[in-house]
């Protein structure tokens, strides 16, 4: 057994015993991000860390408020010619002084706050009354769903509504759903998941392989689509015989078998596009093709992405 210690000094700065013990806590997780099994010192740069995390926890709410979550959208491609299939909805954040910012740069606080299935709902809500113009109602547009909305049991109701509140086809909006998300309540998840695929939304599988049991996920829920994460594509190179190649191989194998479409994701390289097309895999997005971006740049833009 091993503890992990926080100690905060009394000073003038502090008006009430819980404001003490608050500034504790923060260096006890200090101490645990250090290692465990050790003391640390609440001082200037935690103070400093605490103050930057109210003033982001308030800018996120008011952020809501002023619906300053937007969509990007980046391309999906047939490799071979980069003719663009689909879109993949991605969050950022129009903050008014640190510019435009990433989720990485944000989301965490936005999920221990509360937050960020309210933002998730704003950035749906828009992807759905930009959609039509994107997809032209042939294509399709993903938004990611994290576990926690599969919390709700009518998920797939208020979605569906969504859907129709905009006049989207389902069949042109595609959720992208984790391994991770499976895991939780998986009788719940399979039933939200199995009345969205019978309306005609696709079922997508994010960040495949990284997971825990991803081969009985397929058997189990009404996937249509694998995204092999960038992990595995950043390690492709002009050997048939590297270790990414192996595993994106097997995965688009398991794929045909399975009748399923596969996206790679990351792409950054042509040797990485060419490696993708020799074991089978013909769709792709990454910033070989084309960065996230809003939906008015590709209202208007070519049907094909040359790369």
């Amino acid at each position: 057994t091993s503890a992990s210690i926080g100690i905060a000094m009394p000073g003038p700065d502090y008006q009430r015993p819980e404001e003490l013990l608050r500034d504790a806590d923060s260096a006890m997780y200090r101490a645990k991000d250090e290692g465990r099994h050790r003391a640390a010192v609440f001082d200037d740069g935690l103070r400093r860390e605490a103050l930057s995390l109210l003033e982001l926890e308030g800018d996120l709410r008011r952020a809501l408020a002023r619906n300053e979550f937007v969509p990007f959208f980046q391309p999906v491609v047939e490799l071979e010619d980069g003719r663009i299939v689909g879109y993949e909805a991605l969050m950022r954040w129009r903050h008014p002084e640190r510019g435009l910012l990433a989720p990485g740069e944000f989301l965490n606080v936005a999920e221990e706050t509360g937050c960020a299935e309210a933002i998730d709902w704003q950035i749906f809500e828009q992807v759905c009354r930009q959609a039509r113009a994107l997809t032209r109602d042939e294509g399709f547009v993903s938004i990611n769903v994290s576990g926690r909305h599969f919390r709700s049991p009518d998920l797939d109701e208020r979605l569906l509504a969504l859907f129709a509140e905009h006049n989207v086809p389902p069949r042109t909006i595609r959720v992208e759903v984790t391994e991770r998300a499976l895991l939780e309540n998986p009788a719940q998840v399979k039933s939200i998941l199995n009345n969205l695929r019978d309306k005609g939304v696709g079922i997508a599988l994010d960040d495949f392989g990284t997971g825990y049991s991803s081969l009985s996920y397929l058997h189990q829920y009404p996937i249509e689509t694998l995204k092999i994460d960038r992990s595995f594509v950043i390690q492709l190179s002009d050997e048939n015989d590297s270790q990414g190649a192996a595993v994106v191989r097997a995965i688009q194998a398991l794929a045909d078998s399975l009748k399923m479409q596969v996206i790679a994701e990351g792409i950054e390289t042509p040797v990485q596009r060419a490696a993708l097309m020799r074991v089978g895999c013909k769709f792709g997005q990454g910033f070989l093709f084309a960065q996230p971006a809003p939906a008015t740049t590709w209202l208007h833009a070519p049907g094909k992405i040359s790369a």
